[in-house]
């Protein structure tokens, strides 16, 4: 019976979705910590390659993504078609623009983090890539295609690891061999993302003014989301190359304890799949539906828990039997690491609200707020302790980043709460 219920059935695709990339991720793992084929050096520069284009995913989706997500259930076809259409002109005009920004700083981030003069055009273009993949994923999440993600994940999963592996140790092209299979897996991808934006009817629609000034209207705040989102989850990976002076080595060992601690949040990212449209369909409501809302959120935070419990408790086994044992002293920091991106994914939760009724003013400050505490708290934690004060610096700032988020969701939360009186107490 659970298995047929369909509530089960959509979380258990978009769970073992995400589940397959990751756990695809890390039986390779043995491969790419094998100094054979990887150094350290070379997975520190590795980790700053797909950071840099979290730092530039902002930028280059505004607020496009998440307009997507709700305007999906606010707008009637046709509107959609041209909102979605017109949606593609910030992003193309702002990859273009990054790749002339980079090109005349090529030479300074040569010498600071010793990124090779190929990423000035490949990480805007993987970037833009990555932003079509998540407007596909998202409207098969929206159109209740579970499936869709599921082949769409997965196919992107196989083509990039399959390709990294034939490439790195077949052809010993090392850190080269597992960029190219990101890029080759990211243009296959995008090409089926515009095949189904067409067959679904969301391409060519007309393009307004009013739909671009409104999402650089929006896009601010969410930039700056994306940014504090950046700052707290990626910035440390640069602040640990800054601070050390053996060629991005102790970056790439901590980045592998990132990784595994990242499970946590690609648990809540499958949850959330799931979860969001559900809040934003109750939100979208004539009456909204507070009792809807707070049990998703038992649901989303129960099971979370349960997740990132077991990700702790398993986490050594899998360290000492797949990852190479230059990589063991990051070990230590995983539980740290684990704990701080549960605090976030439960934070997430309450960004929902302001990003569904559109809160600009709120999300900047917030996010302006979330910016600072990160920058402060990396730079004195990492700086005093190197790799062990990068992850402390984790999990201070994400316990402070919940408080402050509870205290600017307030009017939304104490709803839930006072529903809950009026279900218990009716008279």
């Amino acid at each position: 019976n659970l298995r047929k219920n369909p509530i089960v059935r959509s979380i258990g695709i978009y769970t073992f979705t995400n589940f397959f990339a990751k756990g695809a991720s890390f039986l390779l793992l043995f491969i790419f910590t094998n100094p054979v084929y990887i150094a350290p050096s070379e997975n520190g520069l590795l980790s700053l390659f797909s950071n840099s284009m979290l730092f530039l995913m902002p930028f280059i989706s505004m607020g496009v993504l998440h307009s997507t997500s709700t305007d999906f259930f606010k707008l009637d076809k046709d509107e959609f078609r041209s909102f979605f259409s017109t949606g593609f002109i910030m992003p193309v005009a702002v990859m273009l623009l990054s790749v002339i920004i980079l090109f005349f700083f090529r030479e300074r981030l040569q010498v600071v983090y010793g990124l090779p003069y190929m990423f000035v055009w490949l990480i805007p273009f993987i970037t833009f890539l990555t932003f079509c993949n998540e407007q596909l994923l998202g409207l098969a999440r929206n159109n209740n295609e579970p499936l869709v993600y599921l082949k769409a994940n997965m196919s992107k999963t196989i083509l990039e690891l399959g390709l990294s592996v034939i490439l790195v140790v077949f052809f010993a092209w090392r850190w080269e061999g597992r960029v190219a299979g990101i890029l080759v897996s990211y243009v296959l991808i995008g090409m089926y993302a515009f095949y189904y934006f067409n067959k679904k009817g969301y391409l060519f629609g007309k393009i307004k003014k009013e739909h671009i000034v409104n999402e650089l209207v929006f896009a601010i705040p969410i930039i700056a989301m994306q940014i504090s989102i950046f700052s707290m989850s990626a910035s440390d990976k640069f602040f640990l190359s800054n601070f050390t002076t053996d060629k991005n080595e102790t970056v790439g060992i901590y980045s592998v304890g990132c990784t595994f601690s990242s499970i946590v949040l690609l648990f809540s990212s499958a949850l959330i799949q799931y979860v969001f449209p559900k809040i934003y369909n109750s939100l979208a409501s004539a009456e909204v539906n507070y009792q809807s809302i707070r049990k998703h959120f038992i649901f989303y935070v129960s099971v979370l828990a349960g997740g990132t419990l077991l990700i702790i408790i398993i986490t050594p086994l899998l360290y000492y039997n797949f990852i190479n044992s230059k990589y063991h002293p990051a070990l230590k920091y995983t539980y740290i690491l684990c704990i701080g991106y549960f605090l976030w994914s439960v934070t997430y939760f309450f960004y929902s609200f302001l990003i569904y009724h559109k809160q600009k003013k709120k999300l900047l400050l917030l996010s302006c707020c979330c910016i600072a505490i990160s920058l402060i708290c990396n730079y004195f934690f990492i700086r005093n302790w190197q790799a062990g004060g990068a992850a402390v610096s984790v999990l201070t700032c994400y316990c402070i980043v919940l408080i402050l988020t509870l205290i600017f969701t307030k009017e939304y939360w104490q709803k839930l709460l006072r529903y809950r009186e009026t279900e218990t107490n009716p008279q």
